[in-house]
């Protein structure tokens, strides 16, 4: 029985090399099927239920994937009723349909015959038939994809070994594929979602599916975020290496080519095995060209992947498309993407702003806050250019900040100025941009529904308690005290527009509803960007309205500031009946807070009483030389003097006012004696001991050319 066993074996391999000997290699598969032979017909009256195992090696062809060639070697014990077995050794070839149901389920049907030897088990040398006689075997099975190159599954198959024994078969089967699978035809479906299409490779002759993308995921773009998504993932890819063995030095590239001068290396993975899926992250440097934008669009995006496998690199490229919406979009799940549409180097911007500036220089009280005399001139202008607040009728801030992913239309500064109307959200932008550009930093603040503006004082929050009567208008956060304005009341005056502004984040504080986002922390998430060079053109108010509305402005604040003091000097004054210090004290209140007429007033009064009250000849002295008449102000100095020679602000005010009108004699002899009975007020003005551009500079350094010491 050895020998014929032998000679079968040698024969099954014979079968198995002819089906393989093939000039270009195919794909193989080796399929074993261990499993129980149920007897039917007249076998079932001779035997039992039975065991048996076959091996099969199959060949795909190449030119009808969805059919194969087997060659095929198995042996089945059936137990005969009587107290022994039968055994079968069978050898033979075969062919069958593989359909793919799914991308993980396979159903294949096959048929195979041959020869067979069968003996029974007591009795080995005794055998029933003959080793050539014929068998035929025909069935089908149900397979599930594990991996790549395993799949498991169940068969059922019809077997007759002719003149012997016939029964039903089940078993389990195990299919191992030793090289790259081929694709199998099948069906479209409805349910399941197409395979990702191939990488369409690049170099010539490569094969396909070494490393494929098998899915993706874009966000849509807003073109105001372009530098944001240099660093924040505009998408998502996941990678699957279908080979066997590692796929090394993986590099992920998006280039989207109207909109980015080269691609962006998004990642690099050092090494993928065999089977293996990877996500990575899409990033992109897009150009300023994005904010060319005016209506939403799409674009060809190439997803790149460079990688080397068995020693050899290779390049495959997937394209898809990426949506972009318009230059204006954006959505408020982060309330500090509202910073990217302050553009406060915008030329348009600047142009405005700085022209305003210099409209303003020198002129209200350098007792009010560099700042607040800005904020109020920027707010003055905006009214006389003709500002309008008008609400957005399509995308109303108070409703579409409450849906943080709905789709909002934000103007930039310029487009604002341009159209002389906005919405909370763009007039915001607008006054934030244009204290931005003149070096005043800003804050949005965020209610329920509604979105304003605040400017810092640069003041710390012990200064400004004492410098600003009403605390409560204030809002202090770290170290620092910043001023609200409700930007949207233009034309009721600045002290209204900061009173609203002060009411709305005292409420909404007070149930933890306010929101605050300093724009300088805000740009190193979502950069400002510069629109590309437009034709707008903007037209300031004249020079002489905005500084009278301006100064009304300053006025209007330094009354309510100083009226709680003046009130109390009116009834100091009237309790003491009219004592020059008491007059002299408001008229001081008025002069350091600029109301220079009504300080004069006041000094004017005493003299008529007093004529040589010496702080009152100083001070008349110093308004003169505000003014910039020098030598009107000698003559209340050179008085102030006669009365009182070692006064150091006597002898201070008399080498300052010699010092404009370079009469250096004069001014090094008051010095000199001032440094010996006042060295501290002589270090402060110390500019006086030098002459020409040399002091010119050495004042400004020190910032004192135009401060006067009032006296009291």
């Amino acid at each position: 029985m050895a020998k014929k066993i032998l000679l079968l074996s040698i024969l099954f391999l014979t079968t198995f090399g002819c089906l393989f000997a093939q000039s270009e290699m195919p794909s193989w598969a080796f399929r074993l099927s261990p499993g129980v032979v149920l007897p039917i017909g007249d076998s079932s009256d001779l035997y039992k239920t039975g065991f048996g195992a076959a091996i099969a090696g199959e060949r795909t062809l190449k030119k009808k994937p969805s059919l194969f060639l087997s060659g095929n070697l198995a042996y089945h014990r059936p137990p005969v009723q009587a107290d022994t077995a039968l055994g079968i050794f069978s050898f033979g070839a075969g062919s069958g349909l593989n359909h793919a149901l799914s991308q993980k389920l396979l159903l294949k049907g096959f048929v195979n015959g041959g020869g067979y030897y069968g003996y029974l088990t007591d009795k080995p040398e005794e055998g029933t038939s003959s080793a050539f006689n014929p068998y035929l075997t025909v069935g089908t099975g149900l397979y599930y994809s594990v991996t790549r190159n395993l799949d498991i599954g169940a068969e059922v198959s019809y077997k007759n070994f002719i003149g012997l024994y016939n029964g039903i078969g089940i078993s389990l089967g195990t299919v191992y594929r030793l090289g790259p699978r081929e694709k199998i035809e099948r069906e479209p479906e409805e349910v399941l979602p197409p395979k990702p299409e191939p990488l369409e490779e690049e170099p010539a002759g490569e094969k396909p599916d070494r490393l494929e993308i098998v899915s993706v995921e874009f966000e849509e773009i807003f073109p105001v975020f372009f530098k944001y998504y240099d660093e924040h993932a505009v998408g998502r890819v996941v990678i699957k290496n279908w080979e066997s063995t590692p796929i090394t030095d993986i590099s992920v590239s998006l280039f989207v080519k109207q909109y980015m001068d080269s691609p962006k290396e998004c990642g690099c993975l050092d090494r993928l095995e065999g089977g293996a899926e990877s996500a990575v992250d899409l990033y992109a440097l897009f150009t300023e060209k994005v904010l060319e934008i005016t209506e939403g669009t799409k674009s060809a995006a190439d997803i790149i992947l460079d990688y080397t496998h068995a020693g050899e690199r290779y390049t495959g490229t997937k394209v898809e498309t990426l949506s972009f919406y318009d230059r204006n979009a954006t959505m408020w799940d982060d309330d500090r993407k509202a910073a990217a549409f302050v553009t406060a180097k915008d030329p348009v911007v600047l142009k405005f702003s700085k022209n305003l500036a210099g409209i303003i220089k020198g002129k209200g009280s350098r007792a009010v806050n560099r700042n607040l005399r800005m904020a109020m001139a920027v707010h003055a202008a905006l009214s006389l250019y003709g500002m309008s607040y008008v609400v957005d009728p399509t995308t109303p801030y108070e409703t579409f900040s409450q849906q943080k992913l709905a789709v909002d239309y934000l103007q930039f500064p310029r487009q604002t100025l341009d159209y002389r109307a906005g919405d909370c959200d763009d007039l915001s932008i607008l006054y934030g941009a244009m204290l931005e550009s003149v070096g005043i930093e800003t804050a949005f603040i965020t209610t329920p529904g509604h979105i304003f503006i605040a400017f810092s004082v640069d003041m710390d929050p012990g200064q400004a308690r004492k410098a600003f009567l009403r605390a409560d208008e204030l809002i202090f956060r770290e170290d620092d005290t910043w001023i609200p304005v409700e930007v949207t009341s233009l034309h009721d005056g600045f002290l209204k527009a900061w009173e609203q502004g002060a009411k709305q984040w005292r409420e909404a504080a007070a149930r933890e509803k306010a929101g605050f986002f300093p724009t300088h922390l805000s740009w190193r998430v979502y950069g400002p960007v510069g629109l590309p060079t437009g034709s707008e053109s903007i037209e300031l108010p004249s020079r002489d309205k905005v500084t009278v509305a301006y100064l009304e402005q300053v006025i209007k604040f330094i009354d309510r500031e100083i009226y709680p003091q003046v009130a109390k000097l009116q009834a100091e004054i009237k309790k003491t009946d009219e004592s020059p210090k008491s007059v002299n004290r408001l008229g001081v209140l008025y002069a350091r807070y600029g109301l220079l007429d009504r300080a004069q007033r006041e000094f004017d009064r005493i003299l008529k009483k007093k004529s040589d009250y010496v702080p009152a000849l100083i001070n008349l002295g110093n308004l003169h030389y505000l003014s910039k008449d020098m030598r009107e102000s000698l003559v209340y100095y050179e008085r102030a003097y006669a009365s009182e020679p070692d006064n150091p602000k006597v002898l201070l005010s008399l080498a300052r006012a010699n010092h404009e009108l370079e009469n250096y004699g004069t001014v090094k002899e008051a010095y000199d004696r001032l440094k010996t009975l006042e060295p501290d007020l002589a270090i402060r003005f110390a500019y006086l001991d030098l002459r020409g551009e040399e002091a010119e500079r050495a004042s400004a350094i020190a910032e004192v050319r135009e401060v006067v010491v009032w006296a009291e």
